[in-house]
C-alpha cells in the first residue's frame, strides 16, 4: 500500500479536525509521509478556504509539527492552490492544483481586471471587498458545493428549462468549460499534482435533472434510465464530454513537458517522494466517497486509462477532511495506480 498521502485539509479551513490530530492519525496509520494541503485563500469567496492571516498561522503550526515529529513521520507543507486562488506560494514543500470554481466570461474579464489593479499591494483588503462583490452564477459558481451549483451557473436560479436534449447540451457546455479550465491548471499554479480531476462529477451519482428541471436526488446511486426523469446531471459518455476531458489531459502533459525542457522538477521529486520527469502527476482521490457522494474515485476509471496510455503518474490521496478519513481507501484502490 502507498505509504504517504498528500492531501489532508484541516480547521485551518474546513477540515474537521486540528493539524496535530491529523498528524497522530497518519503515524497511527503506518504512513512514513504525510503532506497538508490547506485550501488557498480565494477572495471572491472566503467560505471553505484559510483566511489570509489563517494562512499564517497554518504555515507556523505545521512547520511546528514537522519538528515535534521528526522521529516518526515526515511531515510536508502544502497547498491545494485553487485557479482562482491569491496567496503567497514561497513557503510551500508542493501545490495541488485544483478547479472548485467557474468563472463566466465577464466574471473572469472583472477577476482579471481586479487582480491587475491591486497588484502589488500589501494589504489586500480592497481587493478582497472587490472580488466579494462578484455575482454568484452570474459571474462565478462552486464546481462542488451544492448539486444544483452548476445548473444555476448554467441556466439561472430557476431551474434549467427545455427539452432533455437541450438541458443536456447546455450541460455540455459547461462541462466543456470546466475541462478548459483544468486544462490550464499547470500554467496557473505551476503545480506538482493534478487534483481531483474531474471533479464536476461529485454529484452525477447521486442527483439528475428531474422533469421540471429541478436538480433532485436519484435512488441510492442507482444508474437509471434518461427518460425516468432523473437523468444525469453530465453525459459522461458523450462524445463531447469525453473530447473535452481528453483535451484537458493532452494541455496538462504538453505544459508539463515544456516546464521540464525550461529547467522544472516536480517538487515531490525533489524531495524524494516520486519521480515523475516531464510527466505530469494526477492524484486518484477518494474524499468524496467518504462523504458519501461518490462510489469510485476521481478520476473517472476511462480518464485513468488515458492518462496511464500516456505515461502519467498516478498517486492516492484521501483528500481527507478528518482524522479518522486519512488513508480512506488505500488498500481499495491501490490497482488503479499500477
Amino acid at each position: 500500500m502507498q505509504d504517504y498521502n498528500l492531501h489532508m485539509h484541516t480547521t485551518y479551513c474546513d477540515g474537521q479536525d486540528p493539524a496535530e490530530a491529523m498528524v497522530l492519525s497518519a503515524i497511527e496509520s503506518g504512513l512514513s509521509a504525510a503532506g497538508f494541503s490547506g485550501h488557498s485563500f480565494t477572495p471572491h469567496d472566503p467560505s471553505y478556504c484559510m483566511s489570509r492571516a489563517g494562512t499564517l498561522r497554518y504555515i507556523e503550526e505545521v512547520l511546528e509539527l514537522k519538528q515535534k515529529y521528526a522521529d516518526s513521520i515526515r511531515l510536508l507543507l502544502g497547498i491545494e492552490l485553487d485557479r482562482y486562488a491569491d496567496t503567497d506560494l514561497a513557503p510551500y514543500d508542493y501545490r495541488i492544483g485544483s478547479v472548485h470554481y467557474l468563472f463566466s466570461d465577464e466574471g473572469r474579464r472583472k477577476w482579471d481586471g481586479m487582480i491587475a489593479r491591486h497588484a502589488g499591494e500589501t494589504d489586500r483588503a480592497a481587493l478582497d471587498a472587490d472580488m466579494q462583490a462578484l455575482v454568484k452564477y452570474d459571474d462565478w459558481s462552486d464546481v462542488d458545493s451544492r448539486p444544483d451549483d452548476l445548473c444555476n451557473f448554467a441556466f439561472g436560479e430557476n431551474g434549467a428549462s427545455g427539452s432533455p436534449d437541450e438541458i443536456r447540451s447546455v450541460m455540455l457546455d459547461i462541462a466543456e468549460l470546466y475541462f478548459n479550465t483544468v486544462g490550464e491548471i499547470v500554467e496557473a499554479t505551476d503545480c506538482d499534482i493534478i487534483g481531483h480531476f474531474d471533479l464536476l462529477t461529485k454529484f452525477n451519482e447521486g442527483w439528475g435533472f428531474g422533469p421540471d428541471g429541478k436538480v433532485i436526488k436519484r435512488d441510492a446511486y442507482a444508474v437509471k434510465d434518461p427518460d425516468d426523469g432523473a437523468a444525469p446531471i453530465f453525459d459522461t459518455a458523450d462524445e463531447r464530454y469525453v473530447a473535452a476531458w481528453k483535451r484537458a489531459i493532452d494541455r496538462i502533459f504538453t505544459d508539463c513537458a515544456e516546464r521540464y525542457e525550461n529547467g522544472y522538477r516536480n517538487r515531490l521529486e525533489s524531495l524524494g517522494i516520486l519521480q515523475a520527469g516531464d510527466k505530469p502527476v494526477f492524484e486518484i482521490n477518494t474524499g468524496a466517497i467518504t462523504r458519501g457522494y461518490r462510489t469510485v474515485p476521481y478520476p473517472a476509471a476511462d480518464q485513468i486509462d488515458y492518462i496511464k496510455s500516456k505515461g502519467g503518474v498516478l498517486i492516492l490521496s484521501s483528500d481527507s477532511h478528518a482524522a479518522g478519513t486519512v488513508c480512506f481507501g488505500f488498500e481499495e484502490f491501490a490497482h488503479l495506480v499500477s
